[in-house]
Formats: C-alpha cells, sequence, structure tokens
C-alpha cells in the first residue's frame, strides 16, 4: 500500500507532498497486578482480558488515586489509557468508595459500558444515568447508589439543577473522572469550568482525575478546566501500532477528498472522513455519491437516530465509508477502520493526532490522509512538511468568564438554590443581566427563579454559547443551528444541506429563531457563501499592551453582523454568481477579541486599506498555525485608522483570540513568511484570500500587508488613536 499511495492521490486529482511512518510500542512496564494489593476479583477480571501487569504510567496514576491527589493523564490511543482510571476506580470501590466517570458524550458514555463492566465483574455495581435511563432505572440509581456512576456533563447540568435526588447522588460520590479532556475547548471548555464550579460549591475540593490521548500543556489546562492543581502523568505519546502519515496537496480539497475516499473504499478499506463544517461533510457526500460511492454522513444538527444508525452500520462492515464532523473524533466503538481522510488541516495538532489515530487500531497499519489546499497557511506547510508534524500541542482556549456561559449556569444554580447570595463576582453580574431580562428576580442580594427560569436553562446548550435557529420543512423540524454561525448558513437564499438532501432558504426569523426551507434535488451542484459586513459597536478592555511596536487591546466587544448578499458557487465548475439580498439580515452579540492598531505606511486610503485588510486575513489565518485555532474560530474586521480588530466567532467568547493575542509577535511572523514565500501578483488564495471574506477578497494587497509586517517588524513605535472609517471585513 505504501508504494501505492502516489498513484492513489494521482487517481484523485492531487499529489503527495510528503509520508511520514510511525511506529510506537508498548509503554514502559509496571508492576505485577498480584503485586499492588487489589482485590482479589478485580485481578482475576484483568487476567481474564489478558493483562497480567500494569503500565509503569498506569500504577502511578494509581498510586496518585490512593493518595487522594488531582491528576491528569496523557497517553496515546490503545496504550491502556482507559485501565490507567478504572482499574483505581474499581480499586476504590473494593475499599467501599464511589466514583463518577464523565464522558463527554452520551453516546461515548454507552459506548464504553461493557469495557467497564468486564472488569468490574464480581467488584463493583455500575450504573449509567443520562437523558436514556428510564425513570424506574432513574430512582433506583438514587435509593441505591452504584459503586461507579457513568453520566455526561449535559446530565450533570440539568441534573445539579432539577432533582435534589440526582444531586445527592452526583455530590457523595468520593471520586470524579474526566475522560477525553482534549474534547473541552473554546466554549465547551467555559461551560464545564462553570459545572465543576457548580460541583464543587465554588470553593469546595473535589478529587478529579482527567485524561486524554493528546493535549497541550496538560497541568494548565488542567487548572483551566478544573479550577485545580493536578499531577501530570504521562504514558506513550503516540498511539500504538503503525501509521502512514501522507500529506496530500490539492486545489479542490473536497472533490480531492471524495475521490480519495472512494478510491479507498473501492480498494476494500474502511474509510472515515472527517471535515470540520457539516454543510463541507454533505459536499464530500454529495460529489462521492456522483462517483458512485455512498458515503455516509455523521454529524451534529441530524437527528440521533440518524447518527445512531450510521455509528451501527459503520460498525457492521455494512457502510465502508463515513464523512464526519468531529462527531466521530471520540473513542467511539465503530469497528476496525483501515483509513482516515482530512479534508482539510484540523484545528490543532492534537486534533490531527485524534483522527489520525483512528486509523488501524487492534493491531492493524492505519492510513491517515490529510489534505491542504491553497491557502496561507496549508501552503506555509506544504513548503515546510517537518513543521507540520513536528508542532507543539497547544494548550486548550478556554474562557471561564464567558457572560452567555455563566448565565446559563447562574440560571440553573438558582433553581437548585433559591435564595442564593454570596455569589463569586461574574456571576452575580451574571445574574443580574438575567433579572434586568426577568429571567430571575433579586430580593435584599438574593437571586431567585421565575417562572422563566428553567425555559432559559432547557433551551441552552452545553456545546454553544448563542440561541439556535430551528429549521423547518413543510411543518417538520429536521435540525438546528446556533447563532451567529446560523446567521452565515440560513440566509434567504442559502442552499443548505442536511443529511445528505438539499434545501434552500425561503425564510428567516431571527426574533422567532426559525428558518423555512425548500426541498431542492439532491444533485445540485451549487453552494452559496454569504457577503457580510461587521462593524465593532462596543469594545471594553481588559488588558493592554504592545506587539513590535504598536498599541493592542484585549477585551469585551459587541459585534453587528449584517448579511447583505451572497455568492453562488458551481462545485462542479469554477462558475460563480453573485446576489443581493433586498432585505439585509443582521444579528448583535457581544464576544471577546483584541485590537491592534497599524501605521499608514502607503500614502493613500485604499493603499493603506489593502494593506490593513490583507493583515487582517493574514494574522487570522496564521492563528491556526500559532494558536490551534479552527478555520472558523475568529473573525476580523478592517478600519481605514488602522484599526484591525480580531475576535471570537463563537458567542460570549472561546478563548482562542486570548490565546492568539498572547502569541501576537508569533503570527506576525508567521503571516511575514506566508506572504515573503507567495510568488502570487499580489493576491491569492495561498497568501491573503479567505473563502470567509465578507467582501468577497476585494481591496486586499499582498505586497501592501508585507511592507506593512516588515515595517513594523523594524520596531516602529505608533501611537494610539481613535477607531473610525467604513470597515471591511
Amino acid at each position: 500500500m505504501l508504494d501505492d499511495l502516489s498513484s492513489l492521490a494521482r487517481s484523485a486529482g492531487a499529489s503527495i507532498v510528503h509520508v511520514k511512518v510511525q511506529t510506537s510500542g508498548e509503554p514502559l512496564p509496571g508492576p505485577s497486578v498480584e503485586d499492588l494489593g487489589l482485590n482479589a476479583t478485580l485481578m482475576e477480571n484483568l487476567k481474564e482480558v489478558g493483562v497480567t501487569r500494569l503500565y509503569l504510567y498506569q500504577s502511578k496514576v494509581l498510586s496518585i488515586w490512593r493518595e487522594g491527589r488531582n491528576a491528569i493523564v496523557v497517553s496515546g490511543t490503545g496504550t491502556g489509557k482507559t485501565e490507567s482510571f478504572l482499574v483505581p476506580a474499581l480499586d476504590a470501590a473494593s475499599r467501599g468508595e464511589r466514583s463518577v466517570l464523565v464522558y463527554p458524550t452520551k453516546a461515548l458514555a454507552r459506548d464504553q459500558l461493557s469495557r467497564i463492566q468486564r472488569l468490574a465483574k464480581g467488584v463493583a455495581e455500575v450504573g449509567v444515568f443520562d437523558g436514556d435511563t428510564p425513570p424506574k432505572e432513574r430512582t433506583r440509581l438514587a435509593d441505591s447508589p452504584p459503586d461507579l456512576l457513568i453520566t455526561n456533563p449535559d446530565m450533570l447540568h440539568v441534573g445539579l439543577a432539577m432533582s435534589s435526588r440526582f444531586r445527592e447522588l452526583v455530590r457523595s460520590a468520593d471520586h470524579f473522572v474526566f475522560d477525553e479532556v482534549h474534547v473541552y475547548e473554546g466554549v465547551f471548555g467555559s461551560h464545564l469550568r462553570a459545572l465543576v464550579d457548580r460541583l464543587r460549591g465554588f470553593s469546595g475540593d473535589l478529587h478529579v482525575v482527567a485524561s486524554s490521548a493528546t493535549l497541550g500543556r496538560p497541568d494548565w489546562t488542567f487548572n483551566s478546566l478544573f479550577g485545580m492543581e493536578a499531577e501530570l502523568v504521562e504514558g506513550l505519546s503516540g498511539r500504538k501500532g503503525t501509521v502512514v502519515h501522507a500529506m496530500v496537496f490539492s486545489q479542490n480539497r473536497w472533490t480531492t477528498s471524495a475521490l480519495l475516499a472512494s478510491q479507498l473504499v473501492r480498494r476494500g478499506l474502511r474509510t472515515l472522513v472527517f471535515t470540520d463544517s457539516q454543510q463541507m461533510a454533505e459536499l464530500v457526500s454529495k460529489i462521492a455519491s456522483r462517483l458512485g460511492v455512498t458515503l455516509q454522513v455523521h454529524r451534529a444538527g441530524i437527528t440521533v437516530e440518524e447518527r445512531l444508525r450510521v455509528e451501527e452500520e459503520l460498525r457492521r462492515g455494512e457502510t465502508m465509508g463515513v464523512v464526519a464532523t468531529p462527531t466521530l473524533e471520540l473513542g467511539l466503538d465503530v469497528g476496525t477502520l483501515d483509513a482516515v481522510v482530512m479534508a482539510h488541516n484540523p484545528p490543532t495538532f492534537s486534533r490531527y493526532l485524534q483522527r489520525a489515530g483512528r486509523a488501524g487500531r487492534r493491531g492493524r497499519e492505519g492510513y491517515a490522509f490529510v489534505v491542504l489546499g491553497d491557502d496561507p497557511i496549508d501552503s506555509y506547510y506544504v513548503r515546510n512538511p517537518d513543521r507540520f508534524y513536528n508542532r507543539e500541542l497547544t494548550p486548550l482556549p478556554v474562557d471561564p468568564s464567558n457572560m452567555d456561559v455563566l448565565r446559563v449556569h447562574v440560571a440553573a444554580h438558582v433553581i437548585s438554590h433559591p435564595g442564593a447570595s454570596k455569589l463569586p463576582a461574574l456571576w452575580t453580574k451574571a445574574a443580574r443581566t438575567l433579572v434586568e431580562e426577568r429571567i430571575l428576580k433579586e430580593l435584599g442580594g438574593k437571586f431567585y427563579p421565575t417562572s422563566e427560569t428553567w425555559n432559559f436553562v432547557s433551551s441552552s446548550s452545553l456545546r454553544s454559547s448563542g440561541p439556535s435557529v430551528k429549521l423547518y420543512h413543510q411543518g417538520k423540524r429536521i435540525g438546528e443551528r446556533e447563532l451567529p454561525l446560523a446567521l452565515m448558513e440560513l440566509f434567504p437564499g442559502a442552499i443548505y444541506m442536511n443529511s445528505r438532501r438539499t434545501y434552500r432558504v425561503s425564510a428567516l426569523n431571527l426574533q422567532e429563531r426559525r428558518a423555512e426551507l425548500d426541498r431542492l434535488r439532491d444533485d445540485t451542484p451549487t453552494y452559496t457563501r454569504p457577503l457580510y459586513d461587521v462593524d465593532v459597536k462596543e469594545f471594553n478592555h481588559l488588558e493592554k499592551g504592545r506587539a513590535f511596536g504598536l498599541p493592542t487591546a484585549y477585551g469585551e466587544m459587541k459585534v453587528e453582523v449584517t448579511v447583505t448578499g451572497y455568492v453562488l458557487l458551481d462545485s462542479l465548475s469554477d462558475k460563480k454568481e453573485q446576489f443581493s439580498l433586498p432585505n439585509p439580515v443582521s444579528y448583535s452579540y457581544w464576544t471577546k477579541g483584541f485590537v491592534v492598531v497599524h501605521p499608514k505606511v502607503m500614502g493613500d486610503p485604499l493603499g493603506d486599506m489593502e494593506a490593513f485588510h490583507a493583515t487582517e486575513h493574514s494574522i487570522i489565518a496564521a492563528g491556526r498555525a500559532v494558536a490551534g485555532a479552527s478555520i472558523t474560530d475568529l473573525s476580523g474586521v478592517s478600519y481605514p485608522s488602522g484599526h484591525v480588530v480580531v475576535y471570537d466567532s463563537a458567542q460570549g467568547g472561546s478563548g482562542v483570540s486570548e490565546l492568539l493575542f498572547r502569541r501576537l509577535e508569533d503570527a506576525y511572523h508567521v503571516a511575514r513568511e506566508v506572504l515573503s514565500n507567495c510568488d502570487c501578483e499580489d493576491g491569492c488564495p495561498r497568501c491573503v484570500y479567505s473563502p470567509y471574506c465578507g467582501n468577497n477578497n476585494r481591496v486586499l494587497s499582498r505586497k501592501k500587508a508585507l511592507r506593512l509586517i516588515e515595517l513594523m517588524s523594524s520596531g516602529v513605535e505608533v501611537e494610539d488613536w481613535e477607531r473610525w472609517g467604513r470597515p471591511l471585513v
């Protein structure tokens, strides 16, 4: 297969840039299970599954657990990470201590159940408490708490608010395990931190063991997510076995990904394609179907039943190919996969390793393809493939001060604690905004729920911070999309794909959070991209600084996004057609971001604006390399005054822009290298063009942006001044 990679890439209209073969053995061996003082039945259960001795790192976790200290465990796929916390939890159960095992999704928790039960047989009772647990079983679990309770953050969030019996069941536990913590980035991580603060009662202690296969700065991440310190335990850095990593270059990543996956499936290889966009997942599936190959779609926004069906068919081998968003990045058991195709560069190296680790499990050789295109950072890595495969693991961006997240959790806390007072300062601030909206009421400095509180909490999602728009076709709800992203995908006239079906948006009502969709032919070759304006309406700085000699400030900002039109593109050709909306659609929200004030160096207003706008694109692109940003995590806007604004796309903020703010000079260095190494005339997709540009990549100049950044790098000092002028996105 290794010799066949080049011809395989050529058959998909692409070329192999670099191949790396990674082989990892076993972690260092540790003591025999008979020398650890374990329960006799637990020892026999371990031997039955082939474990006669623990790995050294697993035995360290056991010692730390027994001493009551927190731990963060990092070890690669297939190296016994699950057993590293499961053995200590069962050891504790044999002594009458209870543990709560928290998995990021209900599906993953259920997926791990049989594995846990095999080791727990005769040692501990295991119970699952989630949204699918029947009322009778919930009562039984509350009356007779199991030694190991398996749940997820969503259940903790709702259960702590609504059920005193659930609160007692959880809070009476002795230990908490959080697996796959690399998932808790951005808004999801902010929700977890608020949830843990509720569990701790804001100041109490929990005994927590967290784990992940890949994680940057694990000790810092643990503190960000849990508000406590932990001891780092490292196993094997890579996944066990052999993986062939292939970097593929293509000028049409979606077509190439579909062609490549189709060729792999035809060769009998069970294949998983990853995209970071729901609509692009649908597009790759549609292209593959034209090639005569079925790639099922697995993503958020489709029904739970549909996702479960795809998982089961993949597990049984009834389908050979699936295209998914990060929903299948976690360790769900979907059987043995031979190949993974990443349709674009994942947002972080950690996410790349997680996805690559899905291929070739259970002792089989795996193949991990990443398709890079013409955009600035992809071009940077095509020129420097070693830098791609030797990147540092960036820390998870988490913003514990996200006000939209805190509003949800303070409302949930008040439901369970009517008359709550003496809350942390930010929680009190969030509570008072809810009082203004009559979601809570305040009497004598104490907060109480109203008739609207539960509706507010129950309509929230831990995966997002903004409200969701519901999608309807002929009166039937077919999905939902959270704001502000929904504005970019559901404007009137937008083509929207859902479960391999194609629709056109006929109406969008943001007040009612409802979009009406009409069905189109499923082989419709066109798709849409929005044209939009952005304006920063308010900015409250939290921190000021300098990058080189330029004034910078990070803080809270209110942005207004207005979709004014769209571009209709044909996936089978280069044809584009531009349309204006007769009634532009606007949405305003608070987020976090930073401002950089640049000097005017071109001598004319248009030339300066071309430099500022191209620099904005370059800094956002560089955020992927230096801050682990995904292609849609950050947005930006430029002003004729020289102010370039970069902000978190997520409502309330995600922490990504703050991480980029702290690495801003590194970002300018990457941007300078990208701009100076491009041989285009004065701007192209490899340097300054962005597929998400609100004005369709007009008023941009690579040469002028490079001149501006070179001047900055020389140490020129710039004074701060007021922002003015009409912005460009």
